[in-house]
């Protein structure tokens, strides 16, 4: 194999997308404005027959002005885009590099917090920032948060973080034809109207210690009826906050469940009973959330049905368990007519339970016993993805007989020292593996992607390796495993 000749050729194309792929003109053969987004807001969005993924892992720690994350120049951590055919592959030569694949927006993306979304024509994006504050120190810890269109021109900051983004902390969605972005930073609620023509940044609460954000992981234009306004349920945002000296209700215990519209800043206090609320998760047009007893001191596990009527109302909560975890996650609903509710939690005890309540009435299914330490990634529909024993497993929770699966690595270095360092469209694993380049020591961190459905299961490098970065071959195995 002429392994020289391998990586000039690579170092050549890399180079030559980031040249050609973001022009004045832009990139050709764009994806319908209206065709259908799966996976978004993770690492890897498919949208019609292009997969736009985020090319490597770029931490924010140690960049430097006018070196690091300018546009145009940067590769690993930038977003790519590669076809996919309806056989669900994407085109490698005989060594595993890719035959092509585009650069999109050559900026670092998410960092330590890898997500970005598609609607319509729009790349949304966290990137960071470059700028120095008035003592010269650089403010890269904090991102901007920016749009792009698709063809990879007309790039604009729309917001400024004031703190670091970590996980989950941002999300977007449509409501009747509006594209909306909504940043929980630090302690505060920041709403964007990103179909403003100046779009411009609304604070919509502050002094926030829980947030309940929706989320949306796919996209479809054409369907009216899910993106229509549900008012009460997805055109507010929900929150947790301390009692202030200036509530009527200050000198009482535990702390305030409120809410607040898209776009405005105008309080709606939902309930402050003496209880303390915290905030899990906005989802299936419901409130989860755990309550604690002022008196008492217990806490239990609790789901509140949205609607329009701000204040609250005993009917509307159910009580899912009388125990509280660390990780706990929750199961999009079967069907509109389903009226329970499940719920996935991992125990001290490395126990993988499912949490059914239906009609008021609570059963609880040991879906899993470890015998070794379990730590939880995420649950995608009804599939658990966590670790174990160095290796990525996964579990549908909902199985009558539930079966515990590996996700095949082919033994590379897998970063899943976060849980955003991972993806699931349904079908394929996303994860970053390490890649130590040919004569080199100091290992960067690219795509991989597992096929789920593939009766031959292996993982595949998705990617397109940054100078000075290419190994000899990018999907040879190595002689053992190790996990960050």
């Amino acid at each position: 194999m002429k392994k020289f000749l391998l990586l000039v050729v690579a170092i050549f194309i890399s180079s030559t997308l980031i040249l050609t792929g973001c022009g004045d003109k832009g990139l050709k053969d764009n994806p319908a404005t209206n065709a259908p987004v799966v996976s978004n807001g993770g690492m890897a969005v498919l949208k019609g027959d292009y997969l736009y993924y985020v090319n490597g892992f770029k931490s924010y720690e140690g960049l430097e002005k006018d070196k690091d994350n300018v546009w145009g120049k940067q590769v690993i951590g930038s977003i790519y885009r590669v076809k996919v055919d309806a056989n669900n592959t994407i085109s490698h030569d005989e060594d595993g590099f890719l035959t092509k694949s585009e650069v999109v927006v050559p900026q670092i993306v998410g960092t330590e917090n890898v997500c970005f979304y598609i609607f319509g024509d729009y790349i949304y994006y966290a990137t960071p920032n470059m700028q120095n504050d008035k003592n010269g120190n650089l403010l890269n810890a904090r991102s901007n948060m920016c749009r792009v269109n698709i063809d990879g021109t007309d790039n604009k900051v729309l917001y400024t973080t004031d703190t670091t983004l970590t996980s989950a902390n941002w999300t977007m969605f449509e409501l009747d034809g509006t594209i909306y972005m909504v940043v929980y930073d630090g302690t505060k609620i920041v709403s964007i109207n990103a179909n403003a023509k100046k779009p411009s940044a609304t604070t919509m609460a502050s002094n926030i210690t829980s947030v309940g954000l929706i989320k949306t992981d796919k996209y479809l234009p054409t369907d009216a009826i899910n993106n229509q306004t549900i008012e009460g349920v997805n055109n507010y945002v929900y929150y947790t906050r301390d009692i202030k000296e200036d509530d009527s209700f200050y000198g009482m215990s535990g702390n305030v469940l409120a809410r607040v519209k898209l776009g405005t800043t105008e309080e709606e206090v939902v309930c402050a009973n003496g209880s303390t609320f915290a905030i899990i998760e906005a989802k299936n047009d419901c409130l989860y959330y755990t309550k604690t007893n002022a008196s008492t001191q217990n806490s239990m596990l609790c789901k509140y049905t949205l609607n329009a009527s701000k204040a609250y109302n005993e009917v509307n909560e159910t009580v899912i368990s009388y125990a509280t975890y660390s990780n706990t996650y929750i199961l999009n609903k079967n069907n509109e007519n389903y009226v329970g509710t499940d719920i996935v939690a991992v125990d001290s005890s490395n126990n993988i339970i499912l949490i059914s309540t239906v009609n008021g009435k609570t059963t609880t299914k040991t879906v899993y016993s470890a015998t070794t330490t379990i730590t939880p990634i995420g649950l995608y529909g009804s599939t658990l993805f966590f670790i174990e024993n160095s290796k990525i497993s996964y579990v549908d929770v909902t199985s009558a007989v539930p079966t515990i699966n590996i996700v095949e690595t082919n033994d590379k270095t897998i970063k899943t020292d976060v849980a955003t360092f991972f993806d699931f469209d349904g079908r394929n694993v996303y994860f970053y593996s390490a890649y130590t380049p040919e004569g080199g020591t100091d290992a960067n961190y690219y795509l991989n992607r597992t096929d789920l459905h593939a009766s031959d299961s292996k993982s595949e490098f998705v990617g397109v390796f940054a100078e000075g970065h290419v190994p000899a071959e990018p999907d040879e195995d190595s002689d053992e495993i190790w996990i960050q």
